[in-house]
């Protein structure tokens, strides 16, 4: 693999300051107390699978990773809980960037398909990890023993009577519970026996987790979600968005994650020495009450042109995930700044998206609260120009930052083209697609998303 391409792939996650301005701005949904009961409690089992090197034996294993956190599920007042992994046969080929870059940072383990789990885990276990065959089997090895310690539970402990586990991984997912008259039908069953799982031909299908959780709202007054991955917060905040409005049953979000660290400012800082603190080195987490997140973005992100909660996920796309890369220099705190300046144009359209970046570089690197030259800030400009001219006007701002002896010629090479930016941008609309749609989403290559394959089949990005 090249060293280009191995940069390229060291920064593709959504950036941690897309949480971080929403905490700053928008407190009250981040709590460390549950805002609402949840009846459903859905499990990203994926996250699970990594461990503290202090747990190293398998019983240890299923039952801090797994047994521990399905029983301080319940303890939320949930009902249901389900556990989810990833189904690799329905992840997105979008995604193959990513898992490339995570399997360059580990060291080769083999295990084959024919091979047993080792009586002993595996010292290096991220390795292990990055082997696919190893984690699957894994995978199948949790479910196995989860389910055995849950209809023990069952037939031992009065406490887990009324309670549900939805084991989520591969097809029709597996209901366990008491099996009693009174309990023998429920909207559960029903959802269950009457959802179509099998994935529609021309779309990804059920793969990973972070769609897999968004299947439960149907069936949940009030669902939370048990992760640290990022993607939830626009998965999150799209899924609720689409609601309204609906006549059907509404399904509040709970997003529970690792505690977002604000940074630190002077003042903070010289409290903190003043008191002689000890920083904390416990890890700590925090419920985010997606609703309320909805709510102030629709307060403070202006849009004339689309659902603003639309535009701010858009955004998150645009600054870089799983599926597209970080922007170059250009990042969230920067663009929410900017965010009345581009309140008319649809980021869910390629070229208006490019003019959206035009603005945000002409803004960082030439002249602030300028408009690129050709450009004029209307809805309906921005509805009537053309892909052509709109790269245009970027490798306008493009050519004018490589002339401006003032910018370090390193920067400047970390711009990408007008090319470049385009297929970034349909790589981001992909992504929209993606967290919108769900499992019902197109498949990358069934359209120009910007992605390509190669000889031997795999998809890379079409600019690299």
């Amino acid at each position: 693999m090249s060293d280009r391409l191995l940069a390229v792939l060291k920064h593709m996650t959504i950036h941690s300051d897309f949480f971080k301005i929403a905490k700053e701005n928008c407190a009250d949904a981040f709590r460390d107390t549950l805002p609402a009961r949840p009846d459903t409690v859905f499990i990203d089992g994926q996250v699970k699978l990594m461990k503290s090197s202090t747990v190293d034996l398998w019983p240890v294993f299923f039952r801090m990773q797994f047994y521990k956190t399905i029983e301080s599920c319940y303890d939320m007042g949930a009902d249901t809980v389900v556990l989810g992994f990833d189904d690799y046969n329905h992840v997105p080929v979008s995604k193959t960037m990513t898992q490339v870059k995570r399997a360059k940072q580990k060291v080769d383990y083999e295990f084959a398909h024919s091979s047993s789990l080792p009586s002993k885990m595996p010292e290096d276990w991220g390795s292990a990890m990055a082997n696919r065959t190893f984690k699957v089997k894994v995978i199948l090895k949790v479910l196995e023993v989860t389910k055995q310690w849950f209809e023990s539970m069952l037939a031992t402990n009065p406490a887990y009577r009324d309670r549900k586990l939805v084991l989520d991984y591969s097809g029709v997912p597996t209901l366990l519970k008491l099996v009693s008259p009174a309990s023998a039908r429920n909207n559960l069953d029903e959802y269950i026996k009457q959802h179509d799982w099998t994935p529609k031909q021309g779309t990804v299908g059920r793969g990973e987790c972070d769609i897999k959780a968004f299947r439960w709202m149907p069936v949940s007054r009030c669902l939370c979600i048990v992760s640290t991955d990022g993607d939830y917060l626009p998965l999150s905040l799209l899924q609720t968005s689409r609601q309204q409005g609906d006549s059907t049953q509404k399904c509040n979000i709970i997003l529970h994650r690792m505690t977002t660290q604000l940074p630190v400012t002077s003042a903070s800082k010289r409290k903190f020495l003043d008191e002689g603190s000890v920083k904390p080195t416990k890890r700590t987490y925090e419920f985010v009450d997606v609703e309320s997140v909805c709510k102030w973005i629709r307060r403070e992100f202006p849009s004339k042109v689309n659902d603003p909660v639309v535009q701010y996920c858009a955004l998150v796309a645009l600054c870089g995930c799983d599926f597209a890369r970080n922007l170059p220099r250009l990042g969230p705190r920067t663009l929410w700044v900017l965010r009345h300046r581009i309140q008319n144009t649809n980021l869910l359209d390629v070229h208006q998206a490019v003019c959206a970046l035009s603005i945000g570089y002409l803004h960082v690197f030439v002249k602030k609260n300028t408009l690129p030259v050709g450009m004029s800030n209307t809805a309906d400009w921005y509805t009537s120009t053309s892909l052509e001219q709109a790269v245009g006007i970027y490798d306008n701002v493009f050519t004018r930052i490589h002339n401006d002896q003032r910018i370090s010629p390193r920067i400047k090479i970390q711009l990408w083209t007008g090319k470049g930016v385009t297929a970034h941008v349909r790589n981001a609309l992909w992504t929209m697609h993606y967290w919108m749609l769900l499992e019902h989403c197109p498949d990358p290559h069934s359209d120009d998303f910007g992605y390509v394959r190669d000889a031997k089949g795999r998809t890379h990005f079409a600019t690299v």
